[in-house]
């Protein structure tokens, strides 16, 4: 299943620009809650302390369970949320904002889920062709619990000519796809044939072949 990370936030009551420049100056990230309420929520949460549960990473198919302190709604329980955007510095690449999504336990939700791949295919380890990704992901449809992290894929038995398509996925029981099932996922290539190196006794002969070619007495 995805990977589930608790994070405390609390709601902030400044808004704009300016506010939420002094939010990040204190090491704070603005960030907001939509979904199953009637207005969005302002948040801001502990910069550090995200980085250092999510390492780093973001992943669209991450489930966050949510701690939020000063919640209108009084919720007890973590609300399970997913990032539906992140916002970053351009020259520093440092996160500046979010936008959380609310996710009802019962409601199916959709989102894109990466492939992973299992083995080494035949078709490169012996037949030497070479392994392309045509779809890194799969647009897939289900209950926040059911959320893989990945979708794997064995290519151990996959030979140099041929593909695996959507329809081939090991999808879990309770998963839906939400595309066409021809699509092809990955594929392995036959590799382009390397040049025939010419030996310097079959350049000399083409060399005299050439000069024979262009002499005056053999256009007489």
């Amino acid at each position: 299943m995805a990977v589930q990370i608790n994070i405390k936030a609390k709601v902030r009551d400044q808004y704009g620009k300016g506010a939420n420049r002094k939010l990040r100056q204190k090491g704070l990230t603005p960030a907001i809650l939509y979904g199953n309420r009637e207005n969005a929520l302002p948040l801001y949460f502990d910069t550090n302390e995200f980085n250092k549960m999510t390492h780093g990473e973001l992943h669209e198919n991450t489930i966050f369970n949510l701690k939020i302190e000063g919640d209108p709604t009084n919720k007890d329980e973590p609300i399970i949320a997913i990032v539906k955007e992140a916002q970053f510095e351009p020259i520093t690449d440092k996160m500046v904002h979010i936008d959380f999504y609310e996710m009802k336990t019962g409601k199916p939700v959709s989102m894109e889920v990466p492939i992973e791949t299992i083995g080494q295919a035949i078709g490169v380890k012996v037949s030497g062709g070479i392994l392309e990704h045509v779809q890194r992901q799969v647009l897939i449809e289900c209950l926040p619990r059911l959320i893989p992290d990945t979708i794997k894929v064995d290519i151990t038995n996959l030979d140099a000519g041929e593909a695996i398509h959507i329809r081939d996925l090991q999808i879990t029981e309770g998963i839906t796809v939400l595309e066409d099932l021809e699509k092809i996922v990955l594929t392995i290539v036959h590799a382009p044939k390397a040049a025939t190196e010419i030996t310097p006794e079959e350049e000399e002969v083409e060399e005299k072949a050439e000069e024979k070619t262009e002499s005056p007495e053999s256009k007489k």
